[in-house]
């Protein structure tokens, strides 16, 4: 999701299978991206955004973008075909070499709008205005996860002919060169950088502030005070803040600002652990759905008495894969 007023550009470099004609009947390569509340639920295709940055089929000489939303079949972004745009590829073939697809979705000025490239030429744009409000807000106010796969049949290749079939060549490959996201842009309420100097522990910490970070992504917080909120936090992801000071009297209790609009049955612990992701968490709280992704509380624990400067890691660990909490703030107490 890209800062409040800026943009983000997501895009890769890739040769589709070098395979046409009979052969290639069925293929069906894709660079994609699908909204992060789909992990865990399933069924909230395709109100939650698909953005498909590049699809293929057959071996053809063609690069289809299309963007998901709304509601199924029908509805206002005409699903399950979408609202899409093509173009072929420059130059070489999409098959013969490799080519840049990117989407870049830009908040810079109204109506925001998501464009769609081949090699920096921009053969496609999706704007807000296009369908209602409550459309684009739920295909948009929330963080992506990038995909991609090559998938042999279904409901595309079957527009163009089906297969696979007996005449079809298995065995060629997507190739990937590189696969890059990068965001600019942004003003006011956007994402807090990590200080200078050290951290008080006493007072509210900016989860998007952290110095490093594993799985994580930000987006637009709606909490009280805006800014933004780390989220798509799922089992195993991390984030680190470096030189918070607890003093010498020693902290006790651990706060977080926290948010899940996961399914029934996923869950998951936000631990606090103390200079290495390896040592124990010195205290953790489990979380599961609070009633939305960005309905806010804030949740306490007990922690092991704690002072001096140390560096903090969030962990996030669940028994389930899919995303289970967004986080706004933290802080301790004595």
């Amino acid at each position: 999701e890209p800062p409040t007023g800026g943009k983000l550009r997501v895009q890769a470099r890739i040769q589709l299978p070098d395979v046409t004609g009979a052969a290639a009947k069925g293929y069906w390569p894709a660079f994609w991206a699908l909204g992060s509340p789909f992990r865990g639920n399933y069924w909230n295709w395709p109100g939650v955004g698909e953005l498909d940055i590049m699809e293929n089929v057959q071996g053809l000489d063609t690069d289809w973008a299309t963007m998901h939303c709304g509601t199924s079949p029908g509805g206002p972004c005409n699903e399950t075909t979408g609202i899409g745009g093509s173009t072929p590829c420059p130059g070489a073939t999409c098959q013969a070499g490799f080519h840049t697809y990117a989407m870049e979705w830009d908040r810079s000025a109204g109506p925001e709008q998501i464009r769609f490239s081949v090699d920096g030429t921009v053969f496609h744009t999706v704007r807000a205005d296009q369908v209602d409000a409550t459309t684009w807000a739920n295909a948009t106010r929330h963080g992506y996860f990038v995909i991609l796969d090559v998938a042999m049949g279904g409901g595309f290749p079957g527009a163009f002919g089906g297969g696979p079939d007996g005449g079809t060549e298995p065995g060629h490959p997507m190739t990937v060169d590189y696969v890059q996201v990068l965001t600019s842009g942004g003003g006011g309420g956007g994402t807090t950088p990590p200080p200078t100097g050290h951290r008080d522990a006493y007072s509210p910490v900016q989860a998007e502030s952290y110095d490093s970070q594993s799985g994580v992504s930000t987006e637009t917080a709606t909490d009280s005070g805006g800014g933004q909120d780390i989220g798509s936090l799922a089992n195993g992801d991390w984030a680190l803040y470096q030189g918070v000071d607890f003093g010498s009297a020693g902290a006790r209790q651990f706060y977080a600002r926290v948010a899940s609009g996961a399914a029934n049955g996923v869950s998951g612990l936000v631990e606090v652990r103390l200079d290495s992701r390896g040592d124990a968490p010195v205290g953790s709280f489990a979380v599961g759905s609070t009633g939305g992704w960005q309905s806010w509380h804030t949740v306490p624990a007990n922690i092991g008495a704690v002072s001096g400067t140390h560096d903090v890691y969030l962990t996030f660990t669940s028994g389930q894969p899919a995303d289970f909490v967004n986080v706004n703030w933290f802080d301790f107490g004595h």
